[in-house]
Order: structure tokens, then C-alpha cells, then sequence
């Protein structure tokens, strides 16, 4: 395991909370929870300098102006914003020196999901870590709450299954969040272009080099930017999509395993079989039993 690297300066008013939650094994070996949480009022020396900690971390700026740099970014984090950060990665926050004072409502998590739903979160947000949120006060609540749960400093079992509920609430909303402000009508139109290639032609072979040919459009820039906003590679979408036809078909027909991966652009059945038992859990016959249970298959249908 490497060891963290940890510096820090706290320049704390006496009214701030620190909170150090131990979580039981049976929640740490099952959900996501809490490591620690608090609202801090921090003055102008307030910072920490940190790396390799298996930690999520959430900050809610109330008041006053903090300052993050992290993954290559520098932010400013004003009232009403929030950043989210994994901090296995370097980071430095601090006061901002210009302001002097800077209020957060915080939390470090860990455990089952939270890496999935800071994927998501990053997918959502363009990459960004820092978001505006102020318009929600669900996130500041949801905060208070774990704050509230946790204060007496006699959590159990039944505290830490409450405190995850309410970690997922704060995930799904900065999530939702970001989703919502990230406008998909007004997405770049190469990448609607890109998109709309893959759902026509994706019984094809589909590569970056025959996407850039056939859009005119660099392959990497394809590659870099519809990550950024569809949430997935292009690759990525040309596998979702010909899963999500492939399921179609095994539900709505009677054609065999080997000519539902043909139909779908996948000549190889051994590969079309991992692949699908790799996304869905089981493999397309077992899927397709689990649909009909011995009834008959629905008549073919063409799906939009």
C-alpha cells in the first residue's frame, strides 16, 4: 500500500466541527460510508497538501473563497460551489489569500460504488471537478444530516446503512446536477453527427480511422471530445448500442445466438457471447431464458 503524503495548516474557528466516523466492517465490506466529515471555518492559513488516501471528497463552499488545485486545475471555489475529488490523486486546497475566511460543509467517503459514481459525476460535469450546486439546497442538507448523524460519536450498524443513503442522495444530486447543466440539445454538432453514424451503421465496422474519414473530422478529437460529452468512448456507444439491439432480438425472435451477433455487427460469436455476459452478467441464451421463462417469444418488432 503506498503511504499518504499529508501536510496541512487547520486555522480553525473554535465553532467548527471535525467529525471522525468508524464505520462498521459489515459497511465498510458492503456500502458506500462515511471517514469523516465536518464544517469548517477556516481563516486565512487554512490548508491541506495531500496524495494516495483511498478517499472521496466532497466540499460545499458556504461562505468566503477556497481555492483548489488538483489533476492539472486550478479553481476557485465560491459560494454556492462544490468540488469533488479523489484523493488517491495530489491535491492542495486552501483559503483563498485574497479573501481570508472560507466556510465548508465536507465529507470523505469510501467503499462499493463511490468510484462508479465519481466516473459519472466527471462524465456529467465535463471533466471538471468543481461545480455550481447553489440552487440545490438538498446538497447542503443532505451534508447537515450526516453531519447530525454522526456528532454524538456512538454510531452502529443501523446509523452507517443511513449515512450511506444519504451519501448516495449527495452523489446522485451533484450528479444530477452537473447532468442538467450540461445542456445535451446544445451538443457540438460533429458530436450529434458522430452519434447518429454509430446508430445508423452499427451493424458495420466502426473504428476512429473510419468515423474521422467518413465525418472529416480528426480521430483523436473525436475520441477525446465525445468522451467529454456523452459520458463514453465511441467505441464504448457503438458496444452499447449494438448490446441494447442485441437484446431486442433475443427477446422479440427466435433467430439463434449465432445470427443475433451477425445482425448486430459482431462476426465472432465467441466474442459477441463475452461480451455481452461481461455487460449484462449472463450469457445471451441465459438472457434470453430469463425473458420468456417457457413462454414464446414476442413477434419480431422493429424498435426505434
Amino acid at each position: 500500500m503506498t503511504q499518504v503524503s499529508l501536510s496541512y495548516q487547520l486555522d480553525l474557528d473554535d465553532r467548527s466541527i471535525w467529525i471522525t466516523a468508524t464505520p462498521s466492517q459489515t459497511a465498510k465490506g458492503s456500502i458506500v460510508y462515511v471517514q469523516e466529515l465536518g464544517d469548517f471555518i477556516a481563516g486565512r492559513n487554512y490548508f491541506t497538501r495531500r496524495a494516495n488516501l483511498p478517499s472521496y471528497l466532497i466540499k460545499y463552499c458556504i461562505s468566503g473563497e477556497g481555492i483548489l488545485e488538483y489533476d492539472g486545475t486550478v479553481y476557485a471555489v465560491k459560494p454556492g460551489q462544490l468540488f469533488w475529488i479523489d484523493c488517491e490523486k495530489p491535491q492542495y486546497y486552501r483559503t483563498s489569500p485574497d479573501v481570508g475566511d472560507w466556510r465548508i460543509l465536507w465529507v470523505h467517503f469510501y467503499g462499493q460504488t463511490a468510484k462508479a459514481y465519481y466516473e459519472l459525476f466527471l462524465a456529467q460535469n465535463s471533466g471538471s471537478s468543481l461545480m455550481n450546486i447553489e440552487a440545490d439546497g438538498a446538497v447542503r442538507s443532505t451534508l447537515e444530516n450526516l453531519i447530525n448523524l454522526y456528532k454524538n460519536g456512538d454510531n452502529n450498524l443501523l446509523d452507517d446503512v443511513q449515512a450511506s443513503g444519504l451519501l448516495t442522495l449527495l452523489m446522485t444530486r451533484c450528479i444530477s446536477a452537473a447532468s442538467h447543466q450540461k445542456d445535451t440539445s446544445r451538443l457540438p454538432e460533429y458530436i450529434v453527427d458522430v452519434r447518429s453514424y454509430i446508430n445508423a451503421h452499427f451493424t458495420e465496422q466502426i473504428t476512429l480511422d473510419v468515423l474521422s474519414k467518413k465525418l472529416s473530422i480528426n480521430k483523436f478529437y473525436i475520441q477525446k471530445l465525445f468522451k467529454r460529452y456523452m459520458g463514453l468512448s465511441p467505441n464504448e456507444y457503438l458496444i452499447q448500442t449494438r448490446l441494447t439491439r442485441a437484446k431486442q432480438l433475443l427477446r422479440t425472435t427466435k433467430l439463434s445466438i449465432s445470427q443475433v451477433s451477425m445482425d448486430v455487427g459482431i462476426s465472432n460469436i465467441g466474442h459477441f457471447i463475452s461480451l455481452f455476459k461481461q455487460h449484462e452478467g449472463i450469457t445471451p441464451g441465459a438472457y434470453r431464458q430469463r425473458w420468456y421463462q417457457g413462454s414464446e417469444p414476442a413477434p419480431y418488432e422493429t424498435i426505434e
